[in-house]
């Protein structure tokens, strides 16, 4: 992750929830690892895999990690089905199989389907700018946006959430309209078709064109044109404050301004009613009769069900590989059809409540595990942990320049360049591209991911590609995927390395000497300025002290800061001064407004001590983060094999 006080942050950490229609997805949150995996067996008969995907359902339930409806389909039919847990906590009401749950983003499949509908029919055409079919909807760039942009998140509009959504509140959010002050006045992202970010706006005027075009709301529409005639009569677009019986409330972990140790319910986050961004109603059973639908080309004719799911018009009656997914606090559903198997897992925790069910029940069907993904097809479900093979004789080391806080790096990317990456240990996984330098290399695209910063809030989805080489110094890591985006920070930058690249490897960034070095050699435990670190979001995390106090906190090269901290961290602290605003800061999702305060205390890292430190304050991020300004100080090292970290601070002249 990376911070600039008072200009721009670029945040390319954790990846996050996903939404794909023609491709399998990738980047959902892998399961932390205390989570109960599916045992894999060879040879079982279809009975005994129906049977085990439930019996691990149940263990996830069992250990509070799942509380949904996991429905088991073959060749169209139900072979197995069962409900887990709570409806409504208050009431007692269990969740049973006719239970409806906020199915999140997925309904985007639906405002696709029925643009589709419409364009199939010759009431519109995909490359029709948005001033074509809305010329009264003031927005940048209306005269240039197509249709076809705004499915794809190609248009540069951004997102529906974040502080104005808060403040509308969202429970007066409630027809599609009410969404389009959230994000008018915004400016666009980037050109129109230039590159791509997930766009929840883009969708909610999607939706407005089915209105304008149809004639009709667009719930109605959805409801007359895809559930009728697909006979998913217990889904809806049911108001937050409507009584519905057997609906699901939403129970997350994730406070206002900090984790939870107990779920809460999540209606105070949800808009009054769902849009065409998401947010719909489904059971288990109606999404099942969907896709049969779709896929029977009930829904459109056999070249638009093509387009809908292959993105194509020239495979009509081509099998599809489908992952979809939706997901937001209190709210996660997953959608896997492989061959003639399909898993419908739905939810009413946070993500990756079902996910964690479809995934397993997958990995069952396969009989292996979904690590380097697919079955055989070429598509990885997600970002592989390291390269496919690593090449390096003795220690490598290699030159480094400094951009702004960031310590760079030159590279070779599929034997050519070199092009200038930074290195930045808050980046989850093992490279980040630029869209030009992707382009320009001309890499294949094989899945999508979603990726934003620490909050969770307003993910992008972004391409996946893969990269046969990278090459630094004498260091050559082959098989690599890399998420593409375009938020790098510096122009000269053409990418950015995540830790995950050296995986199996000691890497050491020496600030000081302006070298990178990596090789074999362990770091030895037990030394004074040797600590541990955990890294289940791909992150390192150590334990620090801060004016007494202990915390846990993300070693972050990629942040310019001495120490950051939300408020929930901060609490307990003493500063010189009360924290006044120094600047705002930008995500790749957000913007924020930047504090700083000098802290009365020491902070202890590793053995090393600075006294009274300054320390920027965020609201948005739930954890907080060591950054550049304390490392350069140091040469620091991360053992990757063993999960070490070590600080060497070299003799002064």
């Amino acid at each position: 992750m990376r911070i600039s006080s008072g200009l721009t942050v670029s945040v390319l950490g954790a990846m996050l929830v996903v939404l794909a229609l023609r491709r399998v997805s990738l980047g959902e949150p892998d399961p932390a690892k205390d989570w109960p995996k599916p045992a894999l067996h060879a040879g079982r008969s279809d009975a005994q895999l129906t049977s085990a995907i439930l019996d691990h359902a149940k263990q996830l339930y069992d250990t509070r990690h799942f509380s949904g409806v996991v429905l088991v389909a073959r060749a169209g039919k139900p072979v197995a089905s069962q409900a887990y847990g709570l409806a409504d906590v208050a009431a007692n009401t269990p969740n049973t199989l006719d239970t409806a749950f906020n199915i999140g983003s997925i309904n985007k499949v639906f405002t696709r389907l029925a643009i589709a509908q419409l364009a199939a029919a010759g009431k519109l055409a995909l490359d029709d700018t948005l001033h074509t079919r809305l010329p009264d909807l003031r927005l940048p760039g209306a005269d240039q946006i197509t249709l076809r942009q705004l499915l794809d998140h190609r248009s540069g509009l951004g997102d529906i959430f974040g502080p104005k959504y808060e403040a509308a509140p969202p429970s007066r959010l409630r027809e599609l309209a009410d969404f389009v002050p959230l994000f008018a006045d915004q400016p666009l992202g980037f050109a129109p078709g230039s590159s791509e970010r997930y766009s929840n706006a883009g969708f909610v005027v999607l939706g407005l064109v089915i209105e304008r075009v149809s004639g009709e709301k667009y719930r109605d529409y959805v409801v007359r044109h895809i559930f009728t005639p697909a006979k998913m009569a217990s889904s809806g677009f049911w108001a937050v404050d409507e009584h519905v019986a057997h609906r699901a409330t939403g129970y997350t972990l994730h406070g206002p301004d900090r984790e939870l140790t107990a779920r809460i319910p999540n209606t105070a986050t949800l808009p009054g009613r769902p849009s065409s961004a998401g947010g719909a109603f489904a059971t288990a059973g109606d999404l099942l009769r969907f896709y049969n639908a779709l896929l029977a080309d009930q829904l459109l004719d056999a070249r638009w069900t093509s387009w809908m799911i292959n993105d194509s018009f020239d495979n009509p009656g081509r099998k599809p590989e489908i992952g979809v997914a939706g997901g937001a606090p209190g709210i996660n559903a997953a959608i896997e059809l492989s061959g003639d198997w399909m898993v419908i897992a739905l939810a009413n925790y946070d993500p990756p409540a079902a996910g964690a069910v479809a995934r397993g029940a997958m990995e069952l069907l396969r009989g292996r595990r979904d690590d380097r993904g697919g079955d055989g097809g070429g598509v990885r479900r997600r970002p592989p942990s390291a390269p496919g093979k690593t090449e390096l004789t003795g220690e490598v080391v290699v030159a480094t320049a400094m951009s702004g806080h960031q310590l760079t790096v030159e590279a070779r990317v599929n034997g050519r360049g070199p092009f200038r990456f930074a290195i930045d240990s808050g980046a989850a996984g093992m490279l980040h591209l630029g869209s030009k330098l992707a382009t320009t290399l001309g890499l294949p695209q094989i899945g999508e991911a979603m990726t934003g910063d620490p909050s969770g809030k307003r993910a992008a989805r972004r391409p996946v590609v893969h990269v046969d080489t990278v090459e630094l110094g004498g260091a050559k890591f082959t098989g690599v995927d890399a998420v593409v985006g375009d938020h790098l920070g510096d122009d000269a930058i053409s990418g950015v390395i995540g830790l995950a690249l050296f995986a199996g490897l000691t890497a050491t960034l020496d600030y000081p000497g302006q070298k990178l070095r990596l090789g074999r050699q362990p770091l030895a435990a037990g030394g004074p300025h040797v600590v541990a670190f955990t890294g289940e979001r791909g992150v390192p995390v150590i334990d620090i002290e801060v004016a007494g106090v202990a915390m846990k906190i993300d070693v972050d090269t990629g942040s310019p800061a001495v120490l950051s901290l939300p408020p929930a961290l901060s609490g307990k602290l003493t500063f010189a001064a009360p924290p006044r605003v120094v600047g705002e800061g930008r995500t790749t999702a957000n913007e924020f407004e930047l504090r700083a305060a000098e802290l009365r205390g020491d902070l202890r890292v590793a053995g090393f001590a600075q006294a009274n430190p300054t320390v920027d304050l965020v609201e948005l991020f739930p954890v907080g983060n060591l950054g550049a300004r304390f490392l350069r100080d140091y040469v620091v090292t991360f053992d990757l094999v063993n999960h070490r970290l070590a600080l060497t601070q070299p003799a002064r002249p």
